[in-house]
């Protein structure tokens, strides 16, 4: 079963204030997603792409020098 058909399943059996509450939340992300500067750039990494990033920068990023300063 798909996520979507998933979600679906859930909302056609949740009470209708919940569902409404739902599709408040889906309208607000939508929104933010179409006018936020960088929501260009949401979903153009491949899941093996974003975890190498990930690992990247746990691994060089994260690092501090105590005796730097």
């Amino acid at each position: 079963m798909t996520n979507r058909e998933q979600l679906i399943q859930e909302l056609e059996q949740a009470p209708d204030d919940l569902v409404q509450t739902m599709l408040d939340f889906l309208h607000r992300v939508k929104a933010v997603r179409q006018k936020h500067p960088l929501a260009k750039f949401a979903g153009i990494l491949s899941d093996s792409e974003a975890e190498e990033l990930q690992r990247a920068v746990a691994a060089e990023c994260r690092q501090v020098d105590l005796n730097d300063w």
